[in-house]
Formats: structure tokens, C-alpha cells, sequence
């Protein structure tokens, strides 16, 4: 469970960058009555981003890590583009 926590935490915190310091507009959203868990990023009106988990509080304990982990490898990946981008 501690593992997911992080995992969450470090989600919030990369998209909370990315709004802080870019110009890309980001949005992270658990939704009880679908039972989804989701973040979209964009820019200028385009989706660059977005990845959902259907059936959130369903989902076995290792596979819901393994597709947080993937959402937080594909934020790191638009974070080093934008610093790349500002370097």
C-alpha cells in the first residue's frame, strides 16, 4: 500500500509541476460513481497525455502499481522534454 501512496504522490507532484513551470495544463481525477482514476495533460487545446484506470478499486494490488508507475514514467518523460525544451 506504501508503494501506491508514493506512487500517487509522485503523479501529483509531476503535474503539479508541469503547471507550475510549463505552459501545459494538467488535470489528475478519481471518480467514485465510474470507479476510474485518471490524468490528462495538454497544450494549446491538444491532448498530449491521458491515461485512465477502469475498475480503480477492483484492480489486484500489483497490476494497479505497475499502471501508476507507467503513469508516472510517461510524466517524467513530458517533464524532460519541457526542460529540455527550456535548457
Amino acid at each position: 500500500m506504501e508503494t501506491k501512496f508514493s506512487l500517487f504522490n509522485q503523479i501529483n507532484s509531476l503535474c503539479y509541476w508541469l503547471l507550475a513551470c510549463s505552459d501545459y495544463r494538467t488535470s489528475v481525477f478519481l471518480d467514485a460513481e465510474t470507479d476510474t482514476y485518471g490524468v490528462c495533460i495538454t497544450h494549446n487545446g491538444l491532448e498530449l497525455y491521458t491515461k485512465t484506470i477502469s475498475g480503480f478499486s477492483k484492480r489486484k494490488a500489483e497490476f494497479l502499481e505497475q499502471e501508476l508507475d507507467r503513469m508516472v514514467a510517461g510524466l517524467l518523460h513530458l517533464k524532460q522534454n519541457v526542460q529540455q525544451k527550456s535548457a
